[in-house]
């Protein structure tokens, strides 16, 4: 499985951790590269249901920054999240996407608020990252 190399453990990293969830290979490396430059831990899977089979796994993410439309899986970006606030509901989940419906729209505004546009504005993801993680508990 290639997303099974992008996996690897924070160890004693104090850095957060942050799922990227993006099914575009150069959407989801830029993504990653600027936010392992911000000083996130990065791991990186291409679907909602590669995100699943790692937050089972319990390994230490502490926000899921996930697109919304990605083909290739049993749920799209707002599955996971229903799936993170029922299995996982200690975790952020921030949504992004280019194209965005009035569905899209009202159900994101339930989970972690609006949704963050793409092409991504980096100041902008980064500022929404910070802010999902200002209610976590010191040294997560």
């Amino acid at each position: 499985m290639a997303a099974a190399k992008q996996i690897e453990t924070p160890g004693t990293s104090t850095k957060p951790a942050v799922l990227v969830v993006e099914d575009v290979v150069l959407v989801r490396l830029l993504v990653a590269d600027f936010l392992r430059g911000r000083d996130f831990h990065v791991i990186e899977v291409a679907n909602a249901d590669e995100a699943v089979r790692v937050l089972e796994a319990d390994f230490p993410v502490d926000v899921v920054l996930s697109d919304i439309h990605m083909p290739g899986s049993s749920m799209d970006g707002l599955g996971l999240a229903r799936w993170v606030r029922a299995h996982r509901p200690d975790l952020k989940v921030i949504l992004a996407s280019g194209y965005v419906t009035e569905v899209d729209l009202a159900e994101a505004a339930y989970h972690e608020g609006a949704i963050l546009r793409k092409p991504f504005n980096n100041a902008e993801l980064e500022r929404r990252l910070r802010s999902a993680l200002e209610d976590l508990e010191p040294g997560r």
